[in-house]
């Protein structure tokens, strides 16, 4: 006899509790096949008369008695109960699976497939996350087998009647809210009197909240992303892809822009969270996915927002509590910088570490910096040694107010302006070895008799003249001793470039980590993590197997934030608008073809800019270092 094709699977809740010894029970719930049960509740038998079983429509209407308890039927099997161990005593081929019923208006429930972090507001909802399977190893394994479907099976039939197990499951406390009234689930036990003075009040507050801020929001954040500078070239089948606003082109401007829009979309979160709460059981009746993703989302906005604040607070506080000796150190900073700059134009300009370079070139090139060095003393070094109390009370006000990441965006500016002149430095340094190094990689292939050909793209043999070859070998040669000159200058204003760059780099992440973190859903694995369900496995407990979710792992949390954040940044840079993010009917699509611009290999080209490979080629290939496009991205 094969014990898989005979063995029942009676799935039982776990907060059944039952008292009376001498009290007759009927025991309801639903045949999924001839070996799946799910209970859903016990009840009185004198209870169970009152209900008309004949006029139960939709998911009630499959409801039945399957045991009964102290009270024997012809045609109900009758069963014995453990009243010490809250336990029904069932036959030697059934088996009993305790599961702990979810309460669907908080967002619980069971999944076979895990679900998606996605903290980004209008960013791909489709997006699907990727499967885990965590292989089950305990000796119980196969016994499991026996009545939970496995990687192993291929029977369609299996997987579906597992799909219909948990969707009945989801739904234990609604149908027991249908059978007993007195049982509220789905409004939280609130009279329907005080709420409908509550959505009177969030009526209320609504209208105002979008006269004077949510309308406010939309024309600031409107005019922060216009783009007022527009350039007139175009990648192929990329329209418009120069454009310029406030922005894109400055931090504070940017996070700004960002709190902004967080403000705007809060009363859209809210009802959707609410309609999802209220929406979560239908989702579940129609045999719909359902995600708290709108939870995530709007608690996860909420708490960023205060998280900034307070921690703006703080530092504001600290600024102050030490801004003499802010002042102080930023005055004496400034002198040792303009002197430790100075002395390492210097030091190029006469043999650096022993190296023997062209005397006139590398004084014409230190002569050079030193002039817009001295230039830059005049116009920004002395002011802003003039003024670094007042810009330092401002910027301790603005992060009291405004939160900590304001306060690191306006340090990125301030970091961008200060060594403005450096990037020149190195713009103007890398432009020249670029050229030098591409001419002399030119003529290295009059050596060979070829010449690349422009119109074919491609190096073509050719036969140069005598005068030709001399010529060539001249400029070849003058070319090659003056590379070691600007290859040093070149190499020294590229690390300052990368230490800049590292700078930066720094404080982007700090700001990705105060907007952009999962933090509620790291809140909820530690407090509830049956909200963010991964499937479902079977525990043996004590003698009895018991039904949990398997919760999300860090790594899953991980690769799916990652992933909504990649489909955010794509979404960004194809709508850089507050109305395209709103209103644009391609939202929730971003394959939509209505869409010309941007592609995911653009994103991830643009993430690789940062990478040690990347940067290193850049730099020996003579190439601009770019940092990530943080502002039009995030």
């Amino acid at each position: 006899m094969n014990l898989q094709n005979n063995t029942v699977s009676v799935f039982w809740p776990n907060d059944i509790i039952l008292t009376n010894n001498d009290q007759q029970y009927v025991v309801l719930g639903y045949r999924i096949n001839e070996f799946k049960i799910v209970i859903i509740d016990v009840m009185n038998k004198n209870e169970n008369k009152l209900l008309n079983y004949g006029s139960m429509k939709g998911i009630l209407k499959n409801l039945e008695i399957i045991y009964t308890i102290n009270c024997k039927h012809k045609n109900i099997k009758q069963i014995n109960y453990d009243y010490r161990k809250q336990q029904p005593l069932i036959l030697f081929n059934e088996i009993i699976i305790l599961f702990k019923p979810p309460k669907s208006w908080k967002l619980e429930y069971y999944s076979l497939d895990p679900i998606t972090i996605n903290i980004f507001w209008n960013s791909n909802d489709e997006a699907r996350s990727i499967i885990f399977q965590k292989p089950t190893t305990n000796k119980y394994n196969n016994k499991m087998n026996f009545h939970w479907i496995s990687n192993t099976y291929s029977s369609i039939n299996d997987k579906n009647n597992m799909i219909e197990e948990l969707r009945i499951i989801n739904l234990t406390n609604y149908i027991r809210s249908k059978i007993n009234p007195e049982i509220n689930t789905s409004k939280f036990g609130i009279p329907n009197d005080i709420r409908s003075l509550f959505d009177m009040i969030f009526t209320i507050l609504f209208f105002f909240y979008f006269i004077f801020i949510q309308k406010p929001c939309y024309i600031l954040t409107n005019f922060f992303t216009y783009p007022f500078i527009r350039l007139k070239y175009k990648y192929p089948c990329k329209q418009d892809r120069l454009k310029f606003s406030l922005s894109t082109i400055s931090y504070s401007f940017h996070q700004i822009n960002f709190r902004l829009r967080q403000f705007y979309n809060l009363p859209l979160q809210f009802r959707k969270l609410k309609i999802s709460k209220l929406e979560s059981e239908a989702s579940i009746l129609k045999g719909t996915r359902f995600s708290p993703s709108e939870y995530i989302k709007f608690y996860n906005t909420v708490w960023m927002i205060i998280n900034d604040l307070l921690l703006g607070i703080i530092f504001s506080n600290t600024l102050k509590a030490n801004h003499d000796s802010i002042v102080h150190t930023i005055q004496t900073f400034i002198p040792q910088y303009e002197t430790l700059l100075s002395d390492t134009i210097s030091w190029l300009m006469n043999s650096p570490a022993g190296f023997k370079l062209n005397n006139e070139l590398a004084e014409f090139m230190g002569q050079l910096i030193f002039w817009v060095l001295d230039l830059w003393k005049n116009i920004t070094l002395k002011w802003a040694q003039n003024n670094v109390d007042n810009i330092l009370i401002i910027i301790e006000t603005v992060t009291s107010y405004c939160g900590l990441a304001l306060f690191i965006s306006i340090s990125m500016d301030l970091i961008n302006i200060f060594f403005l002149n450096i990037y020149g430095f190195y713009i103007a340094c890398t432009r020249l070895y670029s050229w030098q190094l591409s001419i002399v990689m030119s003529l290295f292939q009059l050596f060979y008799g070829k010449k690349y050909n422009i119109l074919r793209n491609r190096v073509d043999f050719n036969d140069y003249e005598f005068d030709q070859l001399m010529l060539g070998i001249i400029l070849f040669t003058i070319l090659i001793y003056l590379m070691p000159t600007v290859f040093i200058f070149y190499l020294t204003f590229a690390i300052l470039r990368l230490f800049i760059l590292f700078i930066s780099l720094f404080h982007k992440y700090l700001l990705i980590l105060l907007n952009h973190i999962p933090i509620v859903v790291l809140l909820l694995k530690l407090k509830n993590q049956e909200r963010l369900p991964a499937g479902v496995f079977l525990d043996f407990q004590n003698g009895i197997f018991v039904l949990k979710s398997r919760p999300l792992t860090m790594k899953q949390i991980y690769i799916s934030h990652m992933n909504s954040m990649l489909n955010f940044n794509l979404f960004n840079l194809n709508h850089p608008n507050i109305e395209d993010r709103v209103h644009n009917k391609s939202s929730n699509n971003l394959n939509n073809q209505d869409i010309i611009g941007y592609e995911i290999a653009d994103v991830v080209e643009n993430w690789n800019r940062i990478s040690f490979f990347h940067v290193t080629k850049t730099i020996l290939f003579g190439e601009t270092i770019q940092d990530y496009d943080y502002n039009s991205m995030f």
